[in-house]
């Protein structure tokens, strides 16, 4: 009885769980090809204190801890619907295609957060908060050391929203490091531009104007390439099956846990037993 009674309940827990899919994409630093045409003027550069792209552990290393950065999170918040999305999401129907929201936390009619404050939090979700269940319950990101290749995963009770959250991501990260590139380039060209007068040797000019060259050759490429750092080998699709919760494996879990308690029950009732039976013929 008590197995069946756990088994059962188990059976029920697990069917009233939310289902969760995953999307997924394997990608590859396109820096570690690309920076080795700029790697003659590295010593020129370090003189002039001026900055070439990185190796690829670098590049391929601040690339994901920007990925998981708070400032990111807080970058994709700007987005429309991204954070109701990632904060007060409830449950999809997969016979509309579409997303609600918990009436609790967020009104989707007038877009506006209707959740109590408590705990020196708003009714609007911070970045803060919101970076600790990107990383917690939607983000997971890791490289193989071996081959290189980055894996980024996305896992949402809304299939279509983990693909188009992965797209994103991947898509924002090229963009911000492309930003942040050309912007050190263009600043390291006026600042060298302003170099060649001051120098009278023809062998600086000629380092200087080398230095420039590197420079330009690294906003073409940021200019050229959409995928800037990011190269997409595997692009992020929308999953047709869940990833949790895998409810056989509930269901199994808690028939086995019905048993052990079983077990226990009968040997306490038999240890409680036979302690009465020693007891009365004392």
């Amino acid at each position: 009885l008590i197995t069946s009674i756990v088994a059962i309940s188990a059976v029920v827990f697990s069917l009233m769980l939310t289902n969760f899919y995953r999307s997924e994409s394997v990608l590859v630093a396109r820096q570690a090809q690309d920076s080795s045409a700029l790697s003659q003027f590295s010593g020129l550069a370090s003189l002039a204190g001026v900055g070439l792209p990185s190796a690829a552990g670098d590049s391929v290393t601040e690339v994901i801890e920007m990925i998981k950065s708070r400032e990111f999170v807080k970058h994709l918040m700007t987005f429309e619907d991204v954070l109701p999305s990632m904060m007060a999401a409830k449950n999809f129907d997969s016979a509309s295609q579409e997303l609600y929201f918990d009436p609790k936390i967020y009104n989707a009619k007038t877009k506006t957060w209707t959740r109590e404050p408590s705990n020196n939090k708003g009714s609007k979700p911070s970045y803060i908060e919101t970076h600790k269940v990107y990383l917690s319950d939607i983000l997971s990101i890791s490289q193989d050391k071996r081959t290189g290749l980055i894996s980024i995963m996305v896992e949402h009770i809304s299939p279509i929203f983990a693909k188009e959250l992965l797209e994103l991501i991947i898509n924002e990260a090229n963009e911000l490091l492309r930003n942040k590139d050309l912007q050190e380039s263009s600043g390291a060209i006026a600042f060298l531009n302003t170099e060649i007068p001051k120098s009278s040797l023809i062998t600086m000019k000629d380092a200087i104007n080398k230095l420039v060259l590197s420079q330009l050759h690294k906003q073409m490429l940021s200019k050229v390439n959409k995928e800037y750092i990011l190269k997409v080998i595997e692009p992020p699709f929308i999953p047709e099956e869940k990833s949790k919760p895998i409810r056989s494996k509930i269901c199994i879990l808690g028939t086995l846990l019905g048993g052990m308690l079983t077990i226990l029950w009968v040997l306490m009732r038999h240890y409680i037993s036979g302690s009465l039976k020693s007891d009365l013929n004392v």
